[in-house]
């Protein structure tokens, strides 16, 4: 009975987890040694990216209990090595730390198996540049903001030039009324 109390208790604690983040990445460490792993952790630790190592039938079954976010694409990757990460710091930090790891330590790994961001999903290395540059809906309001915000600014610089030219055409005419 202790057994499946345990269970039980991982299963919601994972659940709870993911839960509470809003990007996940699912990656494979293995073939890295204790060196390398310490080293991503920090790495991770840096920029408040939790990382967890899970059994597939775990995941598989957290995965499942959440409704909200209709994580089932990642089934078909659940096999081999999984290690989760766990973010709310930004959908493209994981992806930045992975690639550089790659770029210093010359190997492909820690691979990416999937990666749920911007309600999307990315599967496999070739998406680590698309999440590198994938942009938060914060920030595409922001540019797009910004892009109005030259075009508004002329706008008003235009009714303010208008207004002063009103100004002085309204100020003639009174002062042409008062001299007749």
């Amino acid at each position: 009975m202790k057994k499946k109390e345990k269970k039980r208790k991982e299963l919601l604690e994972l659940v709870s987890i993911i839960s509470d983040y809003n990007t996940i990445y699912l990656i494979d460490i293995s073939d890295l040694n204790s060196n390398q792993i310490s080293i991503l952790r920090k790495n991770f630790y840096e920029f408040s990216i939790r990382m967890k190592v899970v059994k597939n039938t775990l995941l598989k079954k957290a995965l499942e209990k959440i409704k909200n976010k209709k994580l089932d694409s990642f089934f078909s990757i659940l096999n081999g090595n999984t290690s989760v990460l766990f973010s709310n710091s930004g959908s493209s930090i994981p992806s930045k730390i992975i690639k550089n790891f790659h770029v210093i330590e010359k190997i492909e790994k820690p691979y990416l198996k999937g990666a749920y961001a911007e309600e999307s999903f990315y599967f496999g290395n070739k998406d680590l540049d698309l999440l590198i540059n994938i942009k938060s809906k914060k920030d595409f309001i922001i540019d797009i903001l910004n892009m109005l915000k030259n075009p508004i600014r002329d706008v008003i610089f235009y009714l303010k030039l208008g207004e002063s030219k009103i100004f002085r055409i309204l100020k003639e005419l009174s002062q042409k009324k008062n001299n007749k």
